[in-house]
């Protein structure tokens, strides 16, 4: 009977669900595998080494996080699909992933600048102000990303205008971003202070959500035309 229904705001839990559940083995490996990706960037961060950190950061986690969003949109949408699908989008969407997540890792290194100018023994406001303003763009930048990513792998768009849509889609269902945001919120709390070894698996948990989500939302954008 699910199988039946359409994706709306009704269903879009229970559908959501559905598919991670009757797909959990191939999202677990998918999920692995990002995690896999991610692993030397987050080893270089926890030495201290911020600055290989970033670098190996921008070349492998937003190519990952797009080949996650690629596998799961796929089993979104009821096609036949195996692993091979996320392994063929890492290099498919490589560049434009990779240009997609530099934004992010320019905003993060003005912002370990910016809080370098704080310790010092005296600090002028206009530091503070810039501190402000770069955690308003990071999270700025999450929120576009909510759609950008799977806008990318969905519709095969560039950067500036999978952005741009990001953009319009973010602000016109402000609900759907805000709980979005929040899951992912709750997702990184559970992995900080309860266990990393949910890295392996809430990622993708968030991912499915975050791809059906942008489905979702362009149909009924599509709907108004």
């Amino acid at each position: 009977m699910d199988d039946l229904l359409p994706l709306n705001q009704r269903t879009y839990v229970r559908l959501t669900v559905k598919c991670l559940w009757d797909n959990l083995p191939l999202v677990l490996l998918a999920g692995a595998i990002f995690s896999l990706l991610c692993a030397p960037a987050v080893l270089l961060l926890i030495l201290g080494l911020y600055a290989p950190a970033i670098v190996i950061g921008a070349l492998t986690i937003a190519p990952a996080w797009a080949a996650l969003l690629a596998q799961e949109n796929e089993i979104a949408r009821g096609v036949k699909t195996n692993i091979r699908t996320m392994m063929a989008a890492l290099p498919r969407f490589w560049a434009r992933s990779t240009g997609l997540g530099f934004l992010l890792w320019l905003q993060v290194v003005i912002a370990l600048l910016t809080l370098a100018m704080l310790s010092r023994p005296e600090v002028p406001f206009v530091a503070w102000l810039g501190l402000a303003a770069d955690m308003l763009g990071l999270l700025l930048l999450i929120v576009l990303y909510l759609y950008a990513f799977p806008l990318l792998v969905q519709h095969d768009v560039g950067v500036w205008m999978a952005l741009r849509n990001a953009f319009v889609l973010a602000s016109r269902h402000l609900n759907n971003t805000l709980g979005l945001l929040g899951m992912g919120i709750l997702f990184a709390l559970a992995i900080l202070y309860l266990s990393s070894g949910l890295l392996l698996f809430l990622p993708a948990v968030w991912g499915m959500f975050i791809v059906n989500n942008c489905r979702l939302v362009v149909g009924e954008e599509i709907g108004k035309d």
